[in-house]
């Protein structure tokens, strides 16, 4: 029995794509902004500050010439700062950034996750 295909709306998708990417940039420079704001004018320090950020620079060179393989990087790496808002919002001694980076992350890892399925999706069509 033969496998029954859809086919796609390239056009759907390439839509799809780039509102996602620009919601991670929307996201990315969230994250680093709150980073900033966080660490170096609030209660931080110069350490935290690079201990946060360095990991989220990492994938800033793929993710600048849309790497498939770097939203995916993101999305690994962004599992770690989803785990630590969750688990800092539900402690009731902390401040209103955990619950920001948290919501920031969700939704970046989410829209990663997108972009790099509707990319791929647009790079399978095209072959």
């Amino acid at each position: 029995m033969a496998k029954k295909t859809k086919a796609i709306d390239t056009v759907q998708v390439a839509r799809k794509l780039e509102a996602a990417r620009k919601l991670n940039w929307v996201c990315y420079g969230g994250l680093l902004l709150l980073f900033a704001v966080w660490n170096l004018f609030l209660d931080g320090s110069v350490k935290w500050w690079l201990l946060q950020t360095i990991p989220l620079l990492l994938v800033l060179p793929g993710l600048l010439k849309q790497n498939q393989r770097s939203y995916l990087w993101l999305c690994f790496i962004l599992l770690l700062y989803i785990t630590a808002g969750i688990v800092d919002v539900m402690m009731p001694t902390r401040g209103w950034q955990h619950g920001v980076l948290a919501v920031l992350s969700l939704i970046l890892f989410v829209s990663s996750m997108m972009s790099s399925r509707w990319q791929v999706q647009l790079q399978n069509t095209n072959t």
